[in-house]
C-alpha cells in the first residue's frame, strides 16, 4: 500500500517588505538630514572649480550682516589682529583661511587681508563651495 503524501513547500523569504522598510529608512535620513543648519547663516559664492581645501584650525568668516568670526567666536574689526595673533601663536599654525558672504564689500575683505598677513599669517586662502 502507497501512502499519499503532501510535498512540503520550501520555506523563503519575503524580499517585497525588505525593500519598502529599506526605502522608510532612506526617505526618513533624506528628511532628516535637511534639518542640519549652520552655525553661521551666509551665503557663500559659488565656484566653479572642485578644489577641497585641508581640514585648518583657523578659519576667518563674515557673514551678511558683516560681523567677523574667527572659528565661531564672534571678534571685532579692531580687535581682530590682536585675536589672530594669540590663535595662531596658540595652535601654531600660521595658515587662515577666509569664508564670506558673497554681499560684503570687496574693501571689506581687503581689510580683513591686510590685519591677517599684519598679524603674521603665513597665508591667506579663501575657501569656497559648489
Amino acid at each position: 500500500m502507497e501512502f499519499i503524501r503532501k510535498k512540503r513547500a520550501r520555506p523563503h523569504i519575503e524580499i517585497a517588505p525588505l525593500v519598502d522598510i529599506i526605502f522608510l529608512l532612506l526617505i526618513f535620513f533624506m528628511i532628516s538630514s535637511n534639518f542640519i543648519e549652520p552655525a553661521i547663516k551666509m551665503e557663500l559664492p559659488k565656484a566653479t572649480s572642485e578644489h577641497k581645501l585641508e581640514k585648518v584650525d583657523l578659519v576667518v568668516t563674515v557673514d551678511r550682516n558683516a560681523r567677523i568670526f574667527i572659528n565661531r567666536s564672534p571678534v571685532a574689526m579692531e580687535g581682530l589682529q590682536m585675536a589672530l595673533q594669540e590663535k595662531m601663536a596658540a595652535l601654531g599654525k600660521y595658515d587662515v583661511i577666509f569664508k564670506g558672504d558673497e554681499r560684503i564689500g570687496y574693501d571689506l575683505f581687503v581689510k580683513i587681508l591686510d590685519t591677517a598677513k599684519s598679524a603674521g599669517a603665513a597665508s591667506f586662502s579663501v575657501e569656497h563651495t559648489r
